[in-house]
């Protein structure tokens, strides 16, 4: 993916925020394979999974860091070329970006950083319905701002913007498959990508030499499935060997996902009814492909991976012995 006359670094060293999550820990795991002379700094905003990372990860630093201590964030991004950010979901991302700006400027040392952006932060927040605004820190309105903080930092700065959700969200919907077969969740639609590629993605990047990133705005979908939950349910149907129904009620979504905590139901339903006005933003790209020079994982590869796990039991027909190459 890259042309002549580059003029990015390569970063020698490269901490990672969010480092035993689903982006993250493949990232590390990739870097250290493609390029294990970079020194790699682990990073966990809880330290109960330190010890973990640091068993997973023997040649890596593992270290803690909260974007709300500023202090944490001088030692973690100290000496670091390359960072890799990620917030969870309710950060306020005001103060977390300003005080991770004001770290890596005071380190001084960043060749590169990647943002992980997602929940259409391209959006213009005037837009914004007033339930969305209402929820504050809790979903869309928070990534633009990150944005706009990181762009007027003139940091080396790449977004990656999943424009798509992760594959393993279907986790969460296990219990009404195994109980009823049943796919219980808002019939959104929206592109998908496995969170593994977007692991690999970030990597390359960071080993490009390719200064024309550096800026950027990419959006990450697989470039293959572009489906609404019903037409995901008759997937599985056909990869499990067995009818799986759809339920995209509102009322089922709350009584399935109130009792599994996870997060306010309510607050998910609204997001998505806010999505649903502006699904017509959708547009299946080949960016990954490109950047991985393969195919990105298909959702009917990730189901046929995941099969036993969602149903609690072997599926009868359709599975395949095919392992994802990451």
């Amino acid at each position: 993916m890259s042309g002549g006359n580059n003029g990015k670094l390569i970063p020698r060293s490269i901490l990672i925020f969010g480092a035993a999550g689903r982006v993250g820990r493949p990232l590390a795991a990739f870097l250290h394979h493609q390029a294990p002379q970079i020194q790699l700094r682990l990073v966990s905003s809880n330290r109960q999974r330190l010890d973990d990372l640091r068993r997973d990860f023997p040649y890596a630093e593992a270290v803690y860091a909260n974007y709300f201590d500023l202090s944490s964030l001088e030692s973690a991004v100290q000496g670091m070329e390359g960072v890799f950010v990620v917030a969870p979901t309710g950060t306020d991302e005001r103060l977390a970006m300003t005080n991770l700006v004001a770290a890596i400027r005071e380190a001084g040392t960043a060749v590169h950083v990647l943002r992980v952006l997602g929940l259409q932060p391209e959006a213009n927040p005037r837009r914004f319905p007033q339930h969305i605004h209402d929820l504050g820190s809790g979903l869309p309105t928070q990534h633009p701002m990150a944005k706009r903080i990181l762009d007027e930092s003139v940091l080396p700065v790449t977004y990656l913007n999943i424009g798509a959700t992760f594959m393993d969200n279907l986790m969460r919907t296990k219990e009404g498959l195994r109980r009823e077969r049943k796919l219980i969740w808002h019939d959104r639609l929206i592109p998908w990508i496995d969170p593994r590629d977007v692991a690999e993605v970030a990597g390359r990047l960071f080993l490009s030499d390719n200064h024309r990133h550096i800026g950027q705005f990419h959006t990450l979908n697989n470039g293959h499935d572009l489906k609404r939950y019903s037409d995901v349910a008759e997937l599985m149907s056909e990869v499990f060997g067995e009818k799986i129904t759809h339920d995209g009620s509102k009322e089922s979504f709350l009584n399935e996902y109130d009792k599994f905590g996870v997060r306010p139901s309510s607050e998910l339903w609204n997001f998505f009814s806010y999505e649903e006005e502006n699904e017509v933003v959708w547009a299946l790209n080949d960016f990954v492909e490109r950047t991985l020079e393969r195919k990105p994982l298909t959702l009917r590869e990730w189901l046929q991976e995941h099969a036993k796990i969602l149903l609690a039991s072997v599926p009868r027909r359709g599975m395949s012995s095919r392992e994802p190459s990451h």
